[in-house]
């Protein structure tokens, strides 16, 4: 369900806190392991064979710790109150990782054991499992969402989110660095630690493959575009450094400059490519 009520539709508590952030992702994560959702990797208990270990193993928090270099004792939902906003950042992520969706497997009725699976099918499992977390996320502190990596980046515009996720269409000998830069520049903007000076280095990237695809820009968009398209890149604090240039504006122009300067990325490979 992605439907907002009154409240958030009129922006009255329609933030998550931390804790709040904590209580619903703890409710998410119980709902799929109570389903069996993360048999696969932890593995299940049996009245017949005790426990029975999945791809982590017998230590879970081992496997946790060398999966994400942090320590954490299992289970995990008992100690999520000691959890800061990058330690719980790693286990959604990490849980993101591990959950799949159980397909086939038989019913032990003895005691009432229950299933147990020997078939999973990871793609399902993390598709439900971002559909629940993601609207969480959305609301929480400036936005954030977990991608189909399972990586939790900063929350784009549904515009600029299509475009952050188009392919690419370079030719086959410079496809590499101009893939290489795009990628760079959207990895390094949308990375959730990201700051102003991080996303004004991502823009650089673009302006890189913008100077690169210049004679695309003259022979396709009208001159005084592409003037100005690299009046903003020389003149605004992106591409170089001198005492005439302005640094003065905000994020939401950092926003724009991005989105227009993708835009135009994609729009000058295809035109020449066409």
């Amino acid at each position: 369900m992605t439907k907002k009520y009154w409240s958030q539709r009129k922006g009255i508590n329609a933030k998550f806190d931390l804790n709040g952030l904590k209580r619903s992702f703890k409710s998410v994560f119980q709902k799929y392991y109570q389903q069996d959702y993360y048999q696969e990797f932890f593995g299940y208990y049996c009245v017949d064979q005790g426990d029975v270990p999945g791809k982590a193993g017998n230590d879970i928090s081992e496997y946790i710790f060398r999966k994400t270099r942090r320590e954490v004792e299992w289970p995990l939902i008992d100690n999520l109150d000691k959890l800061d906003e990058d330690f719980l950042f790693d286990m959604i992520e990490f849980m993101h990782d591990c959950i799949s969706k159980p397909v086939d497997g038989y019913y032990h009725s003895y005691s009432g054991c229950g299933y147990h699976y020997n078939s999973f099918n990871a793609i399902s499992g993390q598709e439900e499992f971002r559909q629940d977390i993601n609207p969480m996320l959305n609301d929480y502190s400036d936005g954030y969402e977990l991608n189909n990596f399972g990586e939790i980046v900063l929350l784009l515009t549904p515009g600029l989110k299509e475009l952050t996720e188009a392919s690419i269409p370079a030719k086959e000998n410079e496809s590499k660095s101009i893939k290489i830069k795009m990628e760079r520049a959207i990895k390094k903007y949308r990375d959730r630690h990201s700051n102003f000076d991080d996303r004004k280095d991502a823009l650089r990237e673009l302006a890189d493959v913008l100077e690169f695809l210049r004679p695309t820009v003259k022979t396709e968009l009208l001159t005084k575009d592409e003037n100005d398209l690299f009046h903003i890149a020389n003149n605004f604090a992106v591409r170089h450094n001198n005492a005439k240039q302005r640094d003065d504006y905000g994020p939401a122009w950092l926003s724009w400059i991005f989105y227009l300067y993708l835009a135009t990325i994609h729009l000058c490979l295809r035109l020449r490519d066409k």
